[in-house]
Formats: C-alpha cells, structure tokens, sequence
C-alpha cells in the first residue's frame, strides 16, 4: 500500500500519489509544480516516518 506521498528514487522528491494502476505497474504522481505523469512502481519509494513527519510540518508551516 502506498501513502498519499511517495519519493522519487532519481531525485528525492517528494510527490503527491494520484493512484496506482495494477494492471499497468504505474502509478499516477503529481509534482509540486502542479505536473502530472506516470511513472513505474519501481521509481517510487515509500516515505520512511521522520521523511513524512519533516515534510508535513514543512508543508504546514508554509501554508499558514
């Protein structure tokens, strides 16, 4: 299962998950640009707690 964030292996960005797709092994991922594409399950990787935790403070922090 993956979480509403996901990172990208390349890069280590931090994306938003749109869905996976089971057939096709691709999940839909959303930048925070605003782009939207597929990529392989195989270019994510599932955030570890202290990777969300860090960036959802930072993204709450920013909001306000």
């Amino acid at each position: 299962m993956w979480g509403e964030y996901v990172k990208l292996i390349k890069t280590g960005e931090i994306v938003k998950n749109e869905g996976f797709n089971p057939k096709t092994q691709m999940m839909t991922i959303k930048t925070e640009q605003g782009l939207i594409f597929d990529v392989g399950g195989n270019e994510v990787a599932r955030m570890t707690a202290n990777e969300d935790l860090e960036f959802l403070c930072s993204k709450n922090k920013f909001s306000n």
